[in-house]
């Protein structure tokens, strides 16, 4: 970071103007005179990216795992979550650039694909997954396993006196 603002403070003294790359995992910034746009690596290049969805994982003892994602701005039909064979749940989807009556002279808001995989712990179930989309957050619920009994020995013993 330190050596970034070096840089950017070498091009403003040079230039009087700063631009270049910023990068976090799943996306970045390009930055310039008027200029702020979101993507990554890839999509500079011209490549379709997806970034990664940051994700909230509770462990509640009630007896589920609750799944919280930020989805500002999507609903339920901008969405997709599928469970694999190999108990992956995959939440997928994509946030599409609005109607500008105008062209932008900002863009700092990430537009395009994401994607994120969830192993399911051992003691997840696969049946019973519910998700909803309220007030701009994803919330998944993954039931936990019931603790199977022990199964009770057949036999008693007699305490001999």
């Amino acid at each position: 970071m330190r050596d970034m603002l070096k840089e950017m403070a070498k091009q403003w003294k040079e230039t009087g103007s700063v631009s270049g790359r910023v990068f976090w995992p799943g996306g970045g910034v390009e930055f310039g005179p008027n200029r702020c746009k979101p993507g990554s690596s890839s999509q500079q290049q011209g490549k379709p990216s997806t970034s990664q969805l940051p994700i909230d994982v509770a462990d509640a003892p009630e007896g589920f795992y609750t799944l919280y994602a930020d989805m500002p701005g999507l609903s339920k039909a901008d969405l997709s979550i599928k469970l694999s064979k190999e108990r992956v749940l995959t939440i997928s989807g994509e946030r599409k650039a609005p109607l500008a009556d105008a062209p932008l002279q900002q863009q700092e808001r990430v537009l395009g694909a994401f994607e994120r995989r969830w192993e399911l712990p051992e003691d997840a179930e696969g049946e019973g997954i519910s998700a909803k989309v309220a007030d701009g957050v994803l919330t998944i619920t993954v039931p936990k396993k019931q603790p199977q009994p022990e199964p009770v020995d057949e036999q008693q013993d007699i305490f001999i006196a």
